[in-house]
C-alpha cells in the first residue's frame, strides 16, 4: 500500500512539472534566434523567430547558435596563414577551378598550402578532415558562396576553429598587391 501511496505522490508531483517543461520547451523554440545555412549571401546575417526555409535564398532555417565559425576579409585570412603554419586552408572549388584548367569558369587562383576537397565531397572526405578537428581550419571559394556552407558543415560535425574569407578569391584585386598575397597566393591567367 505504501508502494502505491509514494507511487500517486510522484505522479502528482512529475505530472505538472513535465506539462511546465513541455510549455517551457515550446516557449523556448518560439523564442530561438533562426538565420539560414549560411550561403554567402547577405541574407545570412538575417535572423527570424520562426519558419522552416530562407525567404531570400530558400536555404533551411537553423538556429543561429548553430553557426560557429569566424570570417576573416582576404587581407585577414592571408596573415591567418602566415601566422599560423599549422593552419589547415581549404579550397572548396571543383578540382578545375583549383588546379585552374576549367575553361567554362574563370579559376582566379589558389593559396599555396591549400588542399582542395570539393565542398560536395566534404562528407566523403570527413574520415580523413576529422584529424584536424581541434585545428584552424581557413576555407575559401571564389565568391564565399559554397565556403561558408562548408564552415557551417564542419562546424556541425565537430570541428571547433573553422573560419571562411569572405567575397572569395575573385574580390582580391586589392589583396593581390598586399606583400602577404605575393607570397601566399599563386595567380591563374585568365
Amino acid at each position: 500500500m505504501s508502494a502505491l501511496i509514494n507511487s500517486n505522490r510522484i505522479s502528482r508531483i512529475f505530472k505538472p512539472l513535465s506539462f511546465f517543461l513541455l510549455i517551457s520547451a515550446g516557449a523556448l523554440a518560439q523564442t530561438e534566434e533562426l538565420v539560414c545555412i549560411p550561403c554567402g549571401h547577405p541574407c545570412d546575417s538575417a535572423v527570424v523567430k520562426s519558419g522552416t526555409e530562407c525567404q531570400t535564398c530558400r536555404m533551411l532555417l537553423v538556429p543561429k547558435s548553430t553557426v560557429k565559425f569566424t570570417k576573416l576579409s582576404p587581407k585577414e585570412f592571408c596573415a591567418r596563414i602566415t601566422a599560423n603554419p599549422d593552419a589547415v586552408v581549404i579550397d572548396v572549388r571543383s578540382e578545375q577551378e583549383f588546379k585552374g584548367t576549367s575553361g567554362s569558369v574563370r579559376s582566379f587562383g589558389h593559396f599555396k598550402k591549400a588542399i582542395n576537397v570539393n565542398v560536395n565531397q566534404l562528407g566523403k572526405n570527413l574520415d580523413e578532415l576529422n584529424r584536424h578537428k581541434n585545428q584552424e581550419v581557413l576555407l575559401y571559394c571564389s565568391h564565399s558562396h559554397r565556403s561558408p556552407r562548408a564552415a557551417y558543415y564542419l562546424g556541425m560535425q565537430g570541428f571547433t576553429n573553422v573560419v571562411n574569407m569572405t567575397g572569395g578569391v575573385s574580390k582580391l584585386d586589392e589583396a593581390l598587391k598586399s606583400a602577404c598575397f605575393k607570397e601566399q597566393f599563386i595567380v591563374h591567367p585568365k
